[in-house]
């Protein structure tokens, strides 16, 4: 076998298991929509509005920060070509290159997916889908269809992918552009500024 073969053969371009399962454990939905129905428990519509949007920003903000830390500190050789790519092109392929891979690791850690749709990834837009959502299941199953319908934990969704932009210090203008509710699926999007 050639040094290059061996070089080759000891590559990982897979997402770190343990990296997966530690994220997955932390932010464990099951837990995170358990606490969010002790703290909507008995009010108003208009008040679990208010709850929700803080509570599931606080979530959003939390993961997304972890999954950066952890992300850097499991690199795959999939982010390392990624990062010399960026390093060769003075930084122009940062977005949306780097933020997608966090993304990608924040929902396959948390999500029953194998993959997350990307619907569109070039140099001016990032979109992304879920079509099923774990944690809007859960919501459903322990507060009701009125309050799942809120859609409170888009919150999180919204404010997880603000903070890999900022903290990759992209500017970027993030939105969702679908609701499962309304759409059969969320769809957000990251917009160069």
């Amino acid at each position: 076998m050639s040094d290059l073969q061996q070089e080759i053969k000891h590559y990982s371009f897979e997402l770190n298991r343990e990296m997966l399962k530690l994220l997955g454990d932390e932010f464990d939905l099951d837990k995170t929509t358990s606490r969010f129905a002790e703290a909507v428990k008995g009010k108003s519509l208009s008040e679990i509005e208010t709850v929700g949007k803080d509570f599931f920003e606080t979530f959003g903000r939390e993961w997304m920060t972890r999954t950066h830390k952890l992300g850097d500190e499991y690199p795959d050789r999939t982010y390392e070509v990624l990062r010399e790519a960026v390093d060769k092109t003075n930084g122009y392929l940062k977005f949306a290159l780097v933020p997608q891979r966090f993304i990608e690791i924040a929902y396959l850690s948390t999500q029953d997916l194998s993959v997350l749709p990307i619907i569109e990834n070039n140099h001016n837009r990032l979109i992304y889908r879920l079509i099923q959502c774990k944690c809007l299941n859960l919501v459903r199953e322990k507060c009701g269809e009125e309050i799942a319908n809120l859609l409170t934990c888009r919150h999180g969704c919204l404010e997880a992918c603000r903070t890999i932009h900022r903290e990759l210090e992209i500017d970027a203008l993030i939105r969702q552009t679908a609701t499962i509710p309304v759409g059969g699926y969320c769809q957000f999007e990251a917009a160069r500024a």
